[in-house]
């Protein structure tokens, strides 16, 4: 005897069925580690200093427009990090805290 029903048709479009929610992961403090969990951290802390430098400057505009193009420079891979520190450290040369939060971002 042929018994059952025929077999489910998977559905169309092969897209994973809706609602099901995405799981989390949270990582918390030590163990260094380079995981991508740490980058929304990093990146809102750069924003902040990137902030810090704009709100500090203000009534200096070009040293704020001058610190933005050294980093586009070293975006386009035109010089290696250590000009650029040396550029970032003239450029932050009274403002000891800059230069120090400055080089939390610089690779190890």
């Amino acid at each position: 005897p042929r018994g059952g029903p025929p077999p489910a048709q998977p559905p169309v479009g092969g897209a994973p069925p809706a609602g099901s929610p995405p799981q989390q992961q949270q990582q918390q403090g030590g163990g260094g580690g380079g995981g991508g969990a740490q980058q929304p951290v990093e990146f809102d802390h750069a924003i902040n200093y990137v902030t810090t430098i704009k709100k500090r400057f203000a009534s200096e505009p070009e040293t704020y427009k001058k610190f933005l193009e050294i980093l586009h420079t070293y975006q386009k891979e035109q010089r290696g990090i250590k000009d650029v520190l040396d550029e970032v450290s003239t450029l932050f040369a009274d403002h000891p805290d800059l230069l120090k939060d400055f080089t939390y971002f610089l690779p190890d």
